[in-house]
């Protein structure tokens, strides 16, 4: 891979996000090449020795600002002078307040771009309401498909209201700096966790369209209109929590292979199990044959076995296994960076390869320490900004 420089090189983001789904959006921009300046209240260590802040801040740099003093406000409506990207998540009315609201900012700056993450739309009847990730998961109808049929609703495991949404504004941001090199114009972007979650959901509205019903909840099995067999988790040796291999047939072809590979021709023979819905509907007879033959080897000889056979197949890995994983680690997925407090630590990079700007990702900053490097670079030695 030849090393070009980096996609978003010369980009300069002012960064006043904290938790998840903002600091999300900025990390994407930072390992993109954007210089992205975390802005932060002088004093707030605790924040960053927290290890999901410090996961989200990666490859960026760090300033202290006091923003609710007059000096602060006047550095950082300096700095959003210079800046092509403001992004920020505060509670509704607290950005106004501090007065780097989006018209006061646009007309110092018309080329910015003005990015706001919330909970619930500025327009929504919840707008004040605050709201974290399983709270948008919830009331966007992620957590009602998510568990066990007769069991209760289940959050989602990943972040999709937090780090969903931040991935969903950082291709807004991109599409609007695209649109800027046209028009020369920056714009202001909203996006709402609750209201980006509905739209994950998009395949699962099948249920109340087609058929006038709510979408039910499938455990491990796949939430489609019609159902089939085997398409499930499968316990294997040594059966702790985590020793399961999820198993999709999602075709004859497949289910074919399958059965050869268990030795179960015979299954092959029965006219019930000939298609998908038939195996759908004799679902405890084939996930029984299933389990008897996971029940032979490990979640990763089963998963090797079944892919090697052209059957869709996974381990279910436990976030250890994952983080140790040495092809990921190979693959750069993720990173070992030097940090001067923890010493070396391995965290999540960027999974996407581009050929001609490679992501860089370096260790999140320490409280304030580019405070006087960005604003020497960014408003020339006397901070005028002139």
């Amino acid at each position: 891979m030849t090393d070009h420089g980096r996609a978003l090189d010369g980009v300069r983001v002012l960064d006043l996000t904290h938790q998840v789904a903002g600091p999300s959006a900025t990390l994407v921009l930072a390992f993109l090449g954007a210089e992205v300046v975390k802005v932060i209240a002088p004093g707030s260590r605790d924040s960053y020795d927290a290890i999901p802040f410090y996961l989200n801040n990666a490859s960026k740099k760090s300033i202290e600002l006091d923003l609710k003093s007059a000096d602060g406000l006047r550095a950082a409506l300096r700095l959003a002078g210079h800046a092509d990207i403001f992004v920020e998540n505060f509670s509704p009315g607290v950005i106004d307040r501090l007065g780097l609201g989006w018209h006061r900012l646009s007309e110092l700056n018309p080329r910015l771009i003005y990015a706001q993450v919330k909970g619930f739309a500025e327009d929504s009847p919840y707008r004040d309401f605050p709201c974290f990730d399983p709270i948008a998961q919830g009331f966007s109808g992620g957590s009602s498909i998510t568990g066990e049929p007769d069991a209760l609703p289940m959050k989602p495991g990943p972040d999709v209201g937090d780090t969903g949404t931040g991935m969903m504004l950082a291709g807004a941001i991109l599409a609007a700096l695209y649109q800027r090199e046209r028009d020369g114009l920056g714009q202001r972007l909203q996006v709402a966790m609750s209201d980006q979650v509905a739209t994950f959901m998009r395949i699962h509205y099948g249920w109340p369209i087609e058929r006038g019903m709510d979408t039910p909840r499938f455990g491990n099995r796949p939430p489609f209109l019609v159902t089939t067999a085997p398409s499930d988790i499968y316990p294997c040796p040594p059966f702790g929590p985590s020793d399961y291999v999820h198993i999709h047939c999602g075709s004859d072809r497949q289910w074919e292979r399958m059965a050869k590979l268990m030795g179960r021709q015979d299954m092959l023979a029965d006219p019930r199990l000939a298609t998908m819905a038939g195996r759908g509907e004799h679902k405890g007879e084939v996930d029984e044959a299933v389990r008897a033959w996971t029940a032979t080897m490990d979640k990763m000889a089963a998963m090797r076995a079944l892919g090697g056979a052209g059957v869709p197949a996974g381990a279910v890995r436990t976030t250890t296994e994952v983080l140790t994983d040495p092809d990921l680690r190979e693959r750069g997925i993720f990173v070992t960076v030097a940090d001067p407090v923890r010493g070396p630590v391995t965290i999540p990079g960027y999974p996407v390869r581009m050929s001609r700007s490679p992501a860089v990702v370096t260790a999140p900053p320490q409280p304030g320490e580019h405070t006087a490097q960005v604003l020497r670079d960014w408003l020339g030695p006397d901070g005028s900004g002139r």
